[in-house]
């Protein structure tokens, strides 16, 4: 009986062991150590520098919301996270870092500020990293709104929903 489930779970351990994280779909710039660079994704741009201190990969910098592509309406961060990815030239993930945010005023001009520490447990053998970040985030034109309430007037909630990350392969 044992046997039948271990013959069962053994191709899904195999495919469980062939996935990965992939963001060959975004955007990314190459890692290039002590320079400020920028990254433009759909909804924030992100400025930054990057230095290596005590065998890890360190990321410090500044994403501002894109107000050309942001309802206007939308003017508090409800839900926010950023996370940080070091890919390898084919876009698999070799390190990563996420930060939450607590709910505040969308501002256009501070941005949010954000510091990543990126350790990879093992590096490429050859070939260039790359830098590249994901996001998610929920807008509302109020401070104090749970995304998930209905007003009992019958207006509905209005909430800006938008989301860049990796991908599991």
């Amino acid at each position: 009986m044992m046997k039948k489930y271990l013959l069962a779970l053994l191709p899904l351990l195999f495919f469980l062991g062939c996935t990965h994280l992939s963001v060959k779909h975004l955007s990314k710039n190459p890692w290039s150590l002590n320079t400020s660079q920028t990254l433009d994704m759909r909804f924030w741009t992100f400025e930054y520098k990057t230095f290596f201190i005590d065998n890890s990969y360190n990321i410090k910098g500044v994403a501002y919301p894109k107000k050309e592509v942001i309802p206007a309406w939308a003017e508090w961060i409800q839900d926010l996270w950023f996370s940080a990815y070091l890919s390898d030239i084919n876009g698999h993930v070799v390190a990563k870092d996420l930060k939450v945010y607590l709910p505040s005023k969308l501002d256009y001009l501070k941005g949010v500020q954000f510091e990543f520490q990126l350790q990879p447990e093992k590096l490429p053998s050859a070939g260039p990293l790359f830098v590249t970040f994901g996001y998610s985030m929920q807008l509302t034109p109020h401070q104090f709104v749970k995304v998930t309430d209905r007003p009992l007037t019958g207006e509905e909630t209005r909430v800006f929903y938008a989301s860049q990350g990796a991908l599991t392969r």
